[in-house]
């Protein structure tokens, strides 16, 4: 009678085939979906069963077409490289392009790919890999997006690799691998990826800038005495970082330049590092710095532990600057911060539009500008041009935190605010302009550097 005992168990291992079987289609389109979105799956196959392995071949005009070629003795792991060829052609301009289906609206995809590049005189110009997203619902600021990060290899070896996210309304997504404006181009795409990936979880920095001009005779000791009250007042806000003026041991005292200047560590940076280390924040301020006797106007990063780890010097100098004997600066610089990558620039820097070029170029995603006076339509201009945010902090000009689109989001300056402007920015999020999308994203791509030549002539 052991047949009696275990046909309970028989009859449930039955009844939960039946329900296997009995799944509906929606419920196995479902199934199939989820395990598309798993990580690290790619949405790019390559099928012998379709022409070209399921890519097409694209130019917007016979033209300015390259040559297309499916190179099997540049295969990886059984998949053909795909190889341009630009064939003499100034204009040419086209390329392979593959169609992803089953996005996800707000999660990460990473498209990445090896290419050998023969013949091209920019990467980051000559070689487009272009993610367009498509969707009924999507709006016209949603438009082709690319990759910027690269590494160089050795030989004629690129490593290309990016991860976006998919907006709101995205069903799909178009993959192309395009050649521009390169006449001497051979170039061959081999390890090509689309593949789900985490989304870029938000980045968020808490900054606040401070407006503060003594109303009387000051002196070094009491200017910095009233900084230092600010930094603790802002500290309430638990900022990541503090921004604080130019030149804060001279304002309405009456010294010279060389009478305000100090050396590193001096007064300022010893009680500005204890209130950085007291409230574990960053704090950014400009002083008059003497070194082996010459003096620069400089800004000072003082970490979150009360240590000085970056310094940047006014390249940039009006002339009345060089008249009292200030030497400028020799390079435009970035840091590395644990939120992410800044740059500094000093009050006159701003009025030219290549420093704030050249930093986020480097990867600097803020710009903080210790300022005495400036325009505040020309600052935000800097942010417009380069999709950054910026960050100032001055006497004749608002303290304000502005974003990529050139808004102002937080302002302190003489009746406007007490004194500090504070701003909680997430680094990740897009600002998307019509027709162009993420400017951010696109405005390096779509420079014409090697139409610039009289930009750096004598």
């Amino acid at each position: 009678m052991k047949w009696l005992a275990i046909f309970p168990a028989m009859l449930v291992a039955a009844a939960s085939l039946w329900a296997a079987e009995a799944e509906t289609p929606g419920q196995r389109t479902e199934a199939r979906k989820e395990r598309s979105l798993a990580l690290d799956v790619s949405l790019i196959e390559w099928n012998n069963a379709k022409s070209d392995g399921g890519w097409t071949r694209w130019s917007p005009r016979p033209e300015v077409a390259p040559s297309f070629v499916v190179d099997r003795q540049a295969s990886s792991r059984g998949v053909p490289g795909l190889r341009l060829v630009a064939g003499g052609k100034a204009d040419v301009f086209g390329g392979w392009k593959y169609s992803a289906a089953s996005i996800e609206p707000g999660r990460g995809y990473r498209f990445t790919a090896l290419a050998e590049t023969k013949g091209v005189a920019s990467i980051r110009r000559n070689i487009i890999l272009q993610v367009r997203w498509t969707g009924r619902d999507l709006g016209v600021e949603i438009t082709p997006e690319y990759v910027n990060n690269f590494r160089q290899g050795q030989g004629y070896t690129v490593t290309f690799d990016e991860t976006f996210t998919a907006p709101e309304g995205a069903e799909g997504a178009e993959i192309s691998l395009l050649i521009q404006w390169a006449p001497s181009a051979d170039v061959t795409f081999k390890n090509i990826r689309f593949e789900t990936a985490r989304a870029a979880p938000p980045r968020m920095v808490r900054v606040a800038t401070i407006y503060w001009r003594p109303e009387e005779r000051s002196t070094a000791e009491k200017n910095v005495e009233a900084f230092a009250a600010l930094i603790d007042k802002a500290a309430a806000k638990y900022p990541d970082v503090v921004l604080l003026p130019e030149a804060v041991t001279m304002v309405g005292t009456g010294l010279s330049v060389d009478q305000a200047a100090q050396d590193v560590p001096g007064p300022a940076f010893t009680a500005f590092a204890a209130k950085a280390k007291a409230h574990h924040c960053y704090v950014i301020y400009g002083c008059y710095e003497k070194e082996k006797g010459v003096l620069y106007n400089a800004a000072f990063i003082v970490s979150r532990d009360g240590e000085l780890v970056g310094k940047y010097r006014k390249v940039q100098l009006p002339y009345n600057e060089a008249e009292s004997g200030i030497a400028p600066g020799e390079f435009f610089k970035t840091f590395q911060l644990d939120f992410g990558k800044i740059g500094i620039l000093i009050c006159y820097d701003t009025a030219f539009d290549e420093p704030a070029r050249v930093e986020a170029l480097d990867g600097a995603e803020i710009i903080f500008v210790p300022i005495w006076g400036g325009d505040l339509v020309q600052l935000k201009a800097r942010a417009m041009d380069n999709g950054i945010w910026l960050v100032t902090s001055g006497y004749d000009v608002a303290s304000a935190v502005i974003d990529p689109t050139g808004e102002v989001n937080a302002m302190t300056w003489k009746e406007i605010g007490d004194g500090v402007a504070f701003y909680a920015l997430d680094l990740t999020k897009k600002f998307r302009r019509p027709y162009i999308g993420d400017w951010r994203n696109a405005v390096f791509k779509h420079r014409r550097t090697d139409a610039y030549q009289k930009i750096v002539e004598d």
